[in-house]
């Protein structure tokens, strides 16, 4: 593989890992959920992620990229908003208050906010091979997962409306960011996020914070907080900035398509769920949408 092309393999190779890890945080953050409320958690493992991501930027961000003025500080602020806190918020809210089969299938809607918001504010155009790539993941995702497990029911819908509006915040972080990213070094951009999120979710969970002081004695529950924290927030969220600066939006947020796929072979692998022939003609319809959506014409 010659460096040129290593370099383009290198964001799809991000991108499928970001979905793989996200693949299997849907049962971590249940079991983390179980201990304590959304918004609480959701602020907590910003405001660690936000340390870390602090330290490395120290540690490998060049002084003079390491730059704060009004202008940078009020970017990161909004972006931290609609990427992080109302990200976390409606995810977590959303996961604790539906299935993770009903999170998983709303979940398929960020490509198509990503998409509408980048086709409106003018960053991408509307082309019928677009077009066919999105349906294409779009049945593949239907098709894999057991639509008679889909509850639109009155005991989901606020998880459900809530996922969807996790889906529409991450949209408008993925659409709003790109340019500012790659302006700036995202490793220190994203530190910045993850602090302004972090205070956010933090400050409307004041009441709760009695319960950081009854932390259960439960190797299940530090294991699922761990992946919470340092795969499913800080590794994530940072590849996800950084393929920003190499691809479009709906590149990136196409790739969610992969997250059925993972949640199948999760299930294979935890539970000893076989795949089905479906399961295979899912995951065909979704290689071949990813795949038109990401091989560009020469």
């Amino acid at each position: 593989m010659t460096p040129t092309s290593f370099s383009r393999f290198l964001p799809v190779f991000a991108l499928f890992t970001v979905q793989l890890i996200f693949g299997f945080n849907y049962a971590a953050s249940k079991v983390v959920l179980e201990k304590f409320p959304p918004t609480l958690w959701g602020g907590v493992r910003l405001l660690i992620s936000a340390g870390l991501m602090f330290m490395t930027s120290f540690l490998f961000v060049p002084a003079e990229k390491r730059k704060v003025n009004p202008e940078f500080l009020k970017k990161t602020f909004l972006y931290g908003l609609f990427g992080m806190a109302l990200s976390q918020f409606f995810f977590m809210y959303g996961i604790k208050h539906t299935t993770t089969t009903n999170s998983a299938i709303m979940n398929t809607m960020t490509p198509i906010f990503t998409l509408l918001f980048a086709v409106i504010g003018g960053a991408e155009k509307f082309t019928g091979r677009r077009l066919f790539s999105f349906l294409l993941a779009i049945l593949g995702a239907v098709v894999i997962r057991d639509l008679s497990e889909f509850r639109m029911s009155s005991d989901t819908f606020l998880g459900d409306f809530s996922t969807l509006l996790n889906c529409a915040s991450l949209a408008l972080y993925f659409t709003l960011s790109q340019k500012f990213l790659k302006e700036n070094s995202p490793f220190w951009a994203t530190a910045w996020m993850f602090l302004f999120g972090s205070i956010l979710l933090l400050g409307i969970s004041v009441q709760d914070f009695h319960l950081l002081g009854n932390l259960p004695v439960d190797s299940r529950f530090y294991i699922a907080a761990v992946y919470n924290i340092v795969f499913a927030t800080l590794i994530t969220y940072f590849l996800n900035a950084w393929t920003l600066t190499k691809v479009s939006p709906s590149m990136v947020a196409v790739f969610f398509y992969f997250q059925p796929v993972i949640a199948v072979f999760n299930g294979w692998l935890t539970f000893g769920e076989h795949p089905t022939l479906r399961t295979f003609l899912a995951m065909a319809l979704i290689f071949l949408g990813v795949g038109i959506g990401v091989v560009r014409k020469k």
